[in-house]
Parts: structure tokens; C-alpha cells; sequence
């Protein structure tokens, strides 16, 4: 069984990554970079509001229909 030897062997990196450059005008420029661990806390981010705001719609559903807006006047028969 034979060990290579890679001690003198630079590690190429590479970086996995998204550009982006919009221009606005002549002179508003919007320069953007983004990884992927980037692109996955973003996406997991977008999922947590999503799936919260979805919860907080349904609870105040089912709440609203079981509650009266205002209790009813009881001196209006007067």
C-alpha cells in the first residue's frame, strides 16, 4: 500500500456563487453577491415566514367566527 504524498499540493477552492448586477439609470447600480449556504438560510428564512404568517391566518379564522364583534345593546329597546 503506497501513501501519496500531497503536503506540496496547493487545495484548489472553488466558490460556488451567484452574481448579479442591475443597473438603474445612468448611475444607480445594484452589485450582488450570493453563496450557497447563503441561498439556503434565505430559502429556509422565506419558508419559516411563510409557514408562520399561514398559522397566524388560520388561528385568527377559526377565532373571529367563534367571538361577536360587540355585545349587543341591551338599552336600545327602550
Amino acid at each position: 500500500m503506497t501513501i501519496a504524498d500531497q503536503s506540496g499540493r496547493r487545495e484548489a477552492r472553488t466558490r460556488n456563487a451567484a452574481r448579479l448586477s442591475i443597473r438603474f439609470g445612468k448611475r444607480a447600480t445594484l452589485d450582488a453577491s450570493v453563496t450557497t449556504a447563503g441561498m439556503l438560510s434565505a430559502g429556509a428564512l422565506v419558508s419559516a415566514i411563510l409557514l408562520s404568517t399561514a398559522a397566524v391566518v388560520a388561528a385568527a379564522g377559526r377565532t373571529g367566527a367563534r367571538r361577536a364583534l360587540a355585545a349587543p345593546d341591551r338599552d336600545a329597546g327602550d
